[in-house]
């Protein structure tokens, strides 16, 4: 079995959400994984129990690339969720290396030696138009459905009552802060205690990174709702017990939601991929519970710039759609019209069935089986070559 080094971007909960959900299959297989990371990445990563070791080391920083220098040769492959710093230093010390990549449509940009990395891994997610830089079919890439582990509905999941209400990771070093370039997360909040009547649901989890978890429990002490920072298994856990799901439209857990047939309602977004990809789920249909920016103020085409801009323009108009008085009303109507409308959430499990299927199933499989190849290669490779 193999020594894997894992490591994931630190923005927000995605793409260590990702690699988790392939590093723990990985792991009930034999192998023997380590996590290196740090911040929203780290936060999730530590709350997994199956990991040999994890290590916090900013992956951009010289602790890192002295931790490399000392323990990368050790290991038999580095397995990246779109970190690239990670990445680039395996391959020069020729560690083989899988880049995972959940967001290959996202990128205006990507370095030339990421396209020889030993194996390439592109989950097929919402159907928008792959960006010029996405990779291109070759021998060492491989094209998966969503990569989305078992969710198993329990046996009374029609009668469950338990609301999950989700906010991600909340944050990326370098990119945005919470509580500095954003009070989005706590605004709706807010409203869910003071202006949204919740009472139908038994329970309400309201889920996001450590900062935020801890901001919420200070802010509203009795609230009758539980605020958790979950591990990745403790979510879906949570999920499969809900009876709906409202998030912020991200990648990762509207897939497992859809997976797992639970009615997923959409917050509005609170970054610039986000947005992009609710304005992608309205386009397939699987929206129709959704709240968005434009619903409120001008569309913004944010594909259109470089990702910074993106980034800078996404967080100027979410500041003036925090701050109008006359939008929070109008969102806060439209919430409480989505949480009421049961009759609609069939419907809504109808189409995102459909969707996944048109994506393709057996994403994490397929993603598994491909790194399972790598390793056989390499390791008959070591065979000849010794």
């Amino acid at each position: 079995m193999a020594r894997i080094i894992a490591t994931a971007e630190n923005f927000a909960f995605g793409p260590a959400g990702k690699l988790v959900t392939v590093a723990e299959r990985l792991s009930r297989q034999g192998h023997q994984l380590t996590f290196v990371g740090y911040g929203t990445a780290f936060q999730l990563a530590r709350r997994s129990g199956f990991w040999e070791d994890v290590v916090e080391r900013d992956t951009d920083g010289e602790s890192f690339q002295r931790y490399c220098e000392n323990s990368l040769r050790s290991f038999d492959l580095l397995l990246s969720c779109v970190d690239r710093s990670s990445a680039e230093m395996a391959k020069g010390q020729d560690v083989p290396v899988v880049w995972l990549d959940p967001l290959s449509w996202w990128w205006d940009e990507l370095p030339d030696w990421v396209s020889d990395l030993d194996l390439r891994i592109t989950q097929r997610t919402i159907g928008a138009e792959p960006s010029e830089h996405a990779p291109q079919q070759r021998s060492n890439h491989v094209v998966v459905g969503p990569i989305v582990g078992s969710i198993p509905r329990l046996e009374n999941a029609l009668s469950a009552t338990d609301l999950l209400v989700n906010f991600g990771g909340g944050e990326a070093a370098g990119w945005y802060k919470l509580g500095k370039d954003t009070n989005y997360p706590y605004l709706v909040v807010e409203s869910l205690h003071s202006h949204v009547d919740l009472t139908k649901f038994s329970s309400v989890t309201i889920t996001g990174g450590e900062r935020f978890v801890s901001e919420c429990r200070r802010r509203w002490p009795a609230s009758r709702y539980s605020f958790e920072c979950l591990g990745h298994q403790d979510f879906l856990e949570r999920l499969a017990s809900s009876c709906a799901f409202l998030t912020v439209p991200g990648l990762e857990a509207p897939l497992e939601a859809w997976s797992a047939g639970i009615p997923t309602l959409f917050l509005p977004p609170s970054n610039s991929s986000q947005y992009v990809q609710l304005d992608e789920y309205r386009r397939q249909g699987v929206a129709a519970a959704s709240i968005h920016l434009r619903d409120h103020l001008p569309g913004l085409d944010l594909m259109q710039l470089p990702l910074r801009e993106r980034s800078a323009r996404f967080l100027e108009q979410l500041g003036g759609f925090e701050e109008d008085s006359d939008i929070r009303r109008s969102w806060r109507k439209q919430l409480e019209a989505m949480l009421n409308d049961t009759r609609t959430w069939p419907q809504l499990v109808s189409d995102a069935h459909a969707f996944i299927d048109q994506l393709g199933r057996n994403g994490l499989e397929d993603c598994v089986e491909a790194i399972e190849a790598l390793l056989r290669r390499k390791g008959s490779e070591s065979c000849v070559y010794s």
